[in-house]
């Protein structure tokens, strides 16, 4: 009985960490597709400097990077961009062009490259207005013809796979 008791003890045990140590085979990492992100929600009060980080995914090596953002000036004055900490930080140029309610950020280096993964491309720094209402808007992407949306392969090629973009909703609340 003791020995039938161990053999019981052992097998209860070898199952229970089976079921507890093994996670469903079907549990793989999540596949990377050609992304820029915002966070998904933002909420400042009049006066009030928050940054907005640009994330971006890619499943290809990039050596170029274009991400055009519309905001309602009305509302928000652009600060500044910040490169810190960047995926892309080693890339020669890195461009900020901002004009009235349209900020675009690009980076390109045909002798460097951000290898596939996640991460951030830049920091937004805005101010809320100290006249704004409270109001809920997005900042969002938008069709820009001359600097779209777009990822670039190391032969400076648009990429197969377009990246999209996902939206912030900002939340401006005395």
């Amino acid at each position: 009985m003791f020995r039938f008791g161990r053999v019981f003890a052992t097998l209860f045990f070898l199952i229970g960490a089976g079921i507890v140590g093994c996670g469903d085979s079907s549990d793989e990492p999540e596949k990377i597709a050609n992304r820029v992100y915002l966070p998904e929600k933002i909420q400042a009060a009049p006066g009030e400097v928050f940054t907005v980080p640009v994330n971006f995914d890619n499943e290809v090596s990039l050596s170029a990077i274009n991400v055009p953002i519309l905001f309602p000036s009305s509302l928000l004055h652009l600060d500044s961009v910040s490169f810190k900490n960047s995926r892309a930080d080693q890339f020669m140029f890195k461009n900020v062009l901002a004009k009235t309610d349209t900020i675009s950020i690009g980076v390109v280096d045909d002798s460097a490259a951000v290898a596939t993964g996640r991460g951030l491309l830049a920091t937004i720094y805005f101010m809320v207005r100290t006249s704004a209402p409270d109001t809920t808007f997005l900042l969002n992407t938008f069709d820009y013809p001359r600097l779209p949306l777009s990822f670039y392969d190391l032969q400076l090629n648009l990429v197969a796979n377009p990246p999209t973009f996902k939206a912030c909703q900002v939340t401006i609340e005395e």
